[in-house]
């Protein structure tokens, strides 16, 4: 009798792994059924927590971005100030840290304050010179589609009803513009908003830089303290992938663009296409989207193009093809291709999930996050095949 009732006392013994591995997954259960029945209310909270980490998220991202530059610095630039290292001089770091985030701050707002001297008055006065002209050009584009239909005997009425539709569509935009005054408000207060989450995330960004050492050391002293050995070294693994693949894909991703908007800017001004300036900016800029960004910035420059010359937009199309390839098959594995290791495929597959998950930020971040997980994958199943194959071969022996 006494044995029936320790046998049942032991079945709800906290300290038996059995018992609590019941008491987990039954745990587990009813709070994934209570969360699933209120769904709503847990993305209305999660949404409004993600705004309130907002300034936190931003001052990550810059800081993971400054820390490129402010790495060089520190190893390059000042790297003459380690031999002056000793027991008396223990601030030295300190001050090498402060002017490494000075210096990159300053680079920052150096070419800030280059694009805004140089870059910005010029594609301004591109855009001008387009407007002014750009009646002209109209008027010589219509003239030019009059004289085709009249040279393939086309009727006369199909550039007439290409013109209607286009007014048509003209006044529905007109008439969406007017309705779309409530979402103007909104996007103006978002924009504040966003102008204030910026400005305290660089200044979060910036004690981040600052004490970044003592961070990642008390980031590995909790999930040491608090995980299992063989799971915290898994995640510090993931962790160091994780920085190396991000750090290259976002430097080598920024230097293709420019790389990418200085190569369309200088071949168009050597093959005499108007507003080059304006279009090389465009492309650059859209090249930040990784494989199609620069088709997405061909598109609107080959339309301005059209309308001023389409000789000129013929030899554009064409430049931009060629460029596109130097850039597929030179740029982008050089700067880029060798720091996410994927394959064309797979960079195509990341770039979608990301996109549909989270939109142009995921479309951006989706590839290196997607080369991390394919990393991480890819080494989890060489062990296994590895442990597997030395099974074998310890089988086979004995």
């Amino acid at each position: 009798m006494e044995n029936n009732e320790n046998d049942k006392n032991k079945k709800y013994d906290l300290r038996d792994k059995t018992f609590r591995n019941n008491l987990f997954l039954i745990t587990f259960g009813i709070c994934l059924l209570v969360a699933l029945l209120n769904i709503n209310y847990l993305v209305g909270y999660f949404a409004m927590f993600v705004n309130i980490i907002t300034p936190v998220l931003i001052g990550l991202g810059v800081a993971f971005i400054l820390n490129i530059p402010m790495t060089f610095m520190e190893h390059h630039l000042l790297g003459f100030m380690n031999r002056f290292k000793n027991k008396k001089n223990r601030n030295l770091n300190k001050g090498k840290r402060t002017i490494s985030i000075t210096l990159t701050f300053l680079l920052v707002l150096g070419i800030i304050a280059g694009i805004i001297t140089f870059v910005i008055p010029q594609v301004s006065a591109s855009v001008d010179t387009l407007m002014v002209k750009l009646p002209g050009y109209v008027d010589s584009f219509n003239s030019l589609v009059d004289q085709t239909l009249t040279f393939f005997n086309l009727p006369a009425t199909l550039w007439t009803d290409i013109t209607i539709e286009w007014n048509t569509v003209m006044e529905q935009f007109g008439s969406l513009l007017l309705s779309s005054v409530p979402e103007i408000f909104n996007a103006t207060k978002n924009i504040t908003v966003g102008f204030f989450n910026a400005i305290m995330g660089i200044v979060i960004s910036i004690y981040l830089l600052a004490d970044k050492e003592n961070l990642l050391a008390l980031k590995d002293k909790l999930i040491y303290a608090y995980i299992r050995k063989d799971r915290a070294d898994f995640i510090q693994d993931v962790s160091v992938t994780a920085n190396q693949v991000f750090h290259g894909f976002i430097a080598g991703q920024i230097t293709e663009a420019f790389i990418l908007g200085t190569l369309c800017t200088v071949g168009l001004a050597i093959l005499q296409i108007p507003y080059a300036l304006l279009i090389g900016v465009l492309v650059g800029v859209t090249s930040l989207i990784p494989v199609f960004g620069a088709f997405l910035g061909a598109i609107p420059s080959g339309f301005i193009l059209l309308v001023v010359n389409p000789i000129y937009c013929l030899i554009f199309v064409i430049y931009i093809i060629a460029l596109q390839q130097v850039e597929t098959n030179i740029i982008y594995p050089r700067v880029v291709g060798g720091s996410i290791g994927l394959s064309g495929l797979w960079v195509l597959i990341g770039m979608l999930i990301g996109g549909s998950l989270f939109g142009f930020l995921g479309i951006i971040l989706g590839i290196p996050t997607f080369a991390v997980f394919y990393a991480v994958f890819r080494k989890i199943t060489n062990e296994r095949i590895e442990k597997m194959t030395a099974t074998q071969e310890e089988t086979v022996i004995n």
